[in-house]
């Protein structure tokens, strides 16, 4: 059974990557205007990809914490035990960058990203994938496209529909295997399985 982050990354979240992608196909056709189209439904796209990954982690964070609050033996307990795992976290603040992960995942007593590569393989070109999608995330939402792209920090053709889906299909991964390294963490601290 997967945590509420991830049966709503699967539904909620996928349900509104269906929709970039309809809107993909409907725009269709060969006239002028549609490569300035289908432009800015990829941006609108990656966009909707980091943010949705952030508040799955995010979501995924939080209710780890509080299971973990849980195990306390007192309520005062459970409260300064959760203040202390989500007080001034990364993933609130910032982009689900691999570091922004790991750090605030560290607070759980765990190496996140040594988990998910042991499930499964590619793990490192997964993250490079998630380090990519957040570039161009913080790119297309701070306008600052062309000066990345001038500095050579952003491939110009990387960005279309199937790079994209490819981001999309590394994130399902990746949510799966945070899920699954979240609550055997929790049976590691001697807790029941959450989820």
């Amino acid at each position: 059974m997967p945590s509420r982050a991830l049966v709503d990354w699967r539904t909620d979240a996928c349900a509104a990557f269906d929709e970039i992608e309809h809107a993909h196909r409907a725009v269709g056709g060969t006239r002028p205007g549609r490569r300035f189209v289908t432009q800015q439904l990829n941006y609108a796209y990656v966009t909707l990809l980091a943010a949705r990954f952030q508040g799955f982690a995010r979501a995924l964070h939080s209710q780890t914490a509080d299971e973990i609050a849980l195990g306390a033996h007192n309520l005062d307990y459970q409260l300064l035990l959760l203040e202390s795992l989500t007080s001034s976290r990364l993933l609130d603040r910032r982009n689900a960058h691999p570091a922004s992960i790991a750090t605030d995942f560290e607070r759980f007593g765990i190496d996140v990203w040594s988990k998910v590569d042991a499930m499964r393989k590619d793990g490192d070109e997964r993250r490079k994938k998630l380090e990519a999608l957040i570039m161009w995330r913080n790119a297309i939402s701070h306008h600052d496209i062309d000066a990345k792209l001038s500095k050579g920090a952003l491939d110009p053709l990387s960005i279309n529909l199937d790079t994209c889906r490819s981001w999309r299909s590394a994130l399902g991964v990746l949510a799966a295997c945070l899920d699954r390294a979240a609550a055997d963490r929790c049976e590691e601290l001697g807790l029941a399985r959450p989820w």
